[in-house]
């Protein structure tokens, strides 16, 4: 499937060497280009493309501000930025704002054609993912021991994947967050319970019950295995701010710090990093959760 993609940029020199390197590559189909911001929001929300490309600097309405007002209305569509402002921070506000790529110019081909792609297979995945929570409906009445033993081979390497991509495999604390997506992803199926049912304190004590009941773990402690889970995702925040430090257009740290953590805390953590501030970046428990479960089911 052709994915449609809308282009915004006064500059219609650029406008053109785009069209030319999505059409020339087979990157998709161009459903439309504007010349400003506002005609530009005005015509995606028509048009419902699956991929902008927008300029930061535009008339009338920034690329910020477009961006921040279309994903208030359509949270699928995805936005790569393109700009010849170089600053750092202004590029950390481009992220903030929901964009997946930040290119800059002169345009170059094969930057575009390989951010495109990755793209595309993002939303890809996505829509795969949009399929599967209806599968997951239909499938719930299926034999729970069958359903269980799909799970369990569907869903923990993808998560081991995950982790390692995230440099925390080998982290006492992983082995418990495989588990607990592993049962959340089965009180999913059987139960119709989303994460958002459970307090952090609901999960640990969940998965207690479960070494218990399957591993014969007669003593666990609900405060190890939060200490556990704690340390491994601080550790992965930390790998995630190195990677950004090093690298903003990183495929690991694009894909990750803005699913797995708050992107106000990764730039927090990149400054504590960088000796600027004395305060470290925070961990969200819940988010990394949801965000290893989104991005385990669309493997």
């Amino acid at each position: 499937m052709d994915l449609n993609i809308y282009i915004i940029d006064d500059d219609i020199s650029i406008r053109q060497i785009l069209k030319n390197i999505i059409l020339s590559k087979k990157l998709g189909n161009i459903i439309g280009e504007s010349d400003e911001g506002e005609d530009g929001l005005n015509k995606i929300f028509l048009s419902k493309p699956n991929i902008v490309i927008v300029d930061l600097l535009l008339p009338n309405l920034d690329g910020i501000e477009l961006i921040e007002r279309a994903r208030e209305i359509n949270q699928q569509m995805l936005f790569i930025m393109i700009s010849q402002v170089s600053s750092k921070e202004m590029v950390a506000r481009a992220y903030e704002s929901g964009i997946e790529y930040f290119i800059n110019k002169p345009i170059n081909v094969n930057e575009v054609e390989s951010v495109m792609k990755k793209v595309i297979e993002k939303y890809k995945l996505t829509e795969t993912l949009r399929h599967f929570e209806s599968a997951f409906k239909l499938l719930k009445d299926m034999n729970n021991n069958q359903m269980m033993d799909n799970t369990k081979q569907s869903i923990k390497e993808p998560v081991k994947l995950i982790l390692s991509q995230l440099g925390i495999l080998g982290e006492a604390g992983s082995k418990d967050i495989i588990e607990i997506v592993y049962m959340l992803s089965n009180n999913r199926i059987h139960k119709n319970e989303s994460l958002t049912t459970y307090k952090t304190s609901d999960i640990y004590k969940l998965l207690c019950d479960y070494y218990c009941n399957n591993y014969n773990q007669m003593e666990c402690s609900e405060k190890a295995i939060e200490q556990r889970v704690r340390r491994s995702i601080g550790k992965a925040l930390r790998n995630i701010a190195s990677l950004g430090l090093e690298d903003y257009g990183d495929f690991t740290f694009s894909t990750y710090s803005n699913t797995l953590f708050d992107f106000q805390e990764v730039r927090m953590e990149m400054e504590y990093l960088k000796e600027k501030s004395k305060y470290r970046g925070k961990i969200n428990v819940k988010k990394f959760l949801e965000g290893i479960i989104l991005f385990a089911n669309q493997a």
